[in-house]
């Protein structure tokens, strides 16, 4: 009988054996790597159609998924990024803002990755033809100068407040935050808020603020912008500003304007390594499905 046991008690454990080889030997499910985030832009905006064609790739070409958030625009984007309890990991920035905030935030350089670049933003400033104001000189010298600018969290205040830090004349300019479209409609107004309106986007988009300015050009002017003066470059090196002459739908003459990089940028200290692998190979080998030129 003692005999029987030990056969029983023998075979049960051979068994439990084989079964927990076999369960052993499956290599276990691998846990699904949680999403990066996005901060992009507005709905719709330049940078959030980019942000949704990388979705599309990253997830098709690299296996990675991408949420995305909107925002008010670059230092919004930027503050997300490098706040630790926020749990965007990559955000669009114009190299401006970027510079700004870093300026103004020592120590935070290191936690960032720059990824790729994303074309070029434009400044337009827009002013009556009556006003005096033609070149950047006139914006210097000119006094009680009031100017739309949006919003106080937009990338078009990011790059005011970087000119006012290379320039310190420009200070004496008094920004009033608001609708910029309703304004350039009062721009040659005595009554109206402003008497410059300023709106940064990429050279071939459309604003209802440069749309009007071109349906009005006997009326409104845009202001001739250059880089002399803008010699502080990014942390890497590269120029901030270049000068651009952009051109205009017919028959109206070119803008020569300022024009800034947009840069993807990432917290690597927020970034898993796997998913720092997988955004290496989607900008090597993918970027030019995200965004197909670099104008």
């Amino acid at each position: 009988m003692d005999r029987f046991f030990r056969l029983t008690r023998l075979l049960c454990f051979c068994l439990f054996a084989v079964a927990t080889s076999a369960f052993a030997g499956e290599p276990a499910a691998e846990a699904p790597q949680p999403p990066v985030v996005l901060s992009s832009g507005a709905e719709g905006g330049g940078y959030w159609n980019a942000a949704t064609r990388m979705r599309s790739v990253a997830a098709d070409r690299a296996g990675l998924a991408v949420d995305i958030l909107p925002s008010t625009g670059s230092l919004e984007n930027i503050e997300k990024l490098l706040d630790a309890d926020s749990p965007v990991n990559l955000a669009f920035v114009q190299a401006d803002a970027a510079q700004f905030y870093l300026d103004q935030h020592h120590g935070q350089i290191e936690k960032l990755d720059l990824l790729e670049s994303i074309g070029q933003e434009c400044v337009f400033i827009m002013a009556g033809v009556d006003s005096g104001i033609r070149n950047e000189k006139d914006l210097h010298d000119a006094s009680d100068l009031r100017l739309g600018i949006a919003s106080p969290s937009s990338g078009v205040a990011a790059t005011f407040n970087y000119m006012v830090s290379e320039i310190p004349a420009m200070a004496d300019i008094e920004v009033s935050y608001g609708d910029t479209a309703a304004a350039m409609e009062q721009l040659t107004s005595p009554e109206g808020p402003v008497d410059a309106v300023m709106v940064v986007h990429r050279p071939r988009a459309h604003s209802q603020e440069v749309d009007y300015a071109l349906a009005h050009s006997d009326r409104i002017r845009f202001v001739e912008l250059n880089d002399e003066l803008f010699l502080q470059g990014m942390w890497n090196g590269d120029r901030i500003y270049r000068t651009m002459k952009l051109a205009m739908p017919e028959p109206h003459a070119p803008v020569q304007t300022l024009c800034v990089r947009g840069l993807l940028l990432a917290n690597k200290q927020k970034l898993s390594i796997e998913q720092r692998n997988k955004l290496g190979d989607l900008m090597l080998y993918h970027w030019m499905e995200i965004y197909p030129t670099q104008s």
